[in-house]
């Protein structure tokens, strides 16, 4: 998490602005996220982070978790767009994460993750009675 804005590091002379980004995590996270801001990456904890960017051109933002290759998820902020976006990542590592306005991200994969926790208890019971029937 970030107090003060981190720099635009690509060569920009003109007016700038400043992204607000929140990341939540997802039911199963790595420790924290990778951010890419026009193919800059910063690592960072997850919460709040504030960085520079340019306020004339559209600029794209990438967040991922791990190596770069957990719950991905891009934009394009064009200028015209507000300059707060928020990253949630997915339930399950191997899906998607996603990206967009506060309030607007829906967490990928909660039914799947409901679906095979809720199946193995089942799935252990019904080898039990199996296992029970046929050693009788």
């Amino acid at each position: 998490m970030s107090e003060t804005p981190i720099p635009y590091v690509r060569n920009h002379d003109g007016p700038t602005r400043v992204l607000q980004l929140h990341t939540r995590r997802g039911v199963i996270a790595k420790a924290g996220v990778t951010v890419g801001i026009d193919g800059a990456h910063y690592h960072q904890r997850w919460g709040r982070a504030a960085f520079e960017i340019p306020a004339d051109k559209p600029v794209h933002v990438a967040v991922s978790q791990g190596n770069g290759q957990i719950g991905v998820a891009a934009t394009v902020l064009t200028p015209e767009q507000p300059s707060e976006l928020e990253y949630r990542g997915p339930a399950a590592l191997y899906l998607a994460g996603t990206i967009g306005a506060p309030g607007t991200v829906k967490q990928r994969g909660c039914l799947l993750q409901l679906a095979i926790f809720a199946l193995a208890p089942v799935m252990v019971l019904a080898l039990v009675i199996v296992i029970g029937v046929l050693s009788r």
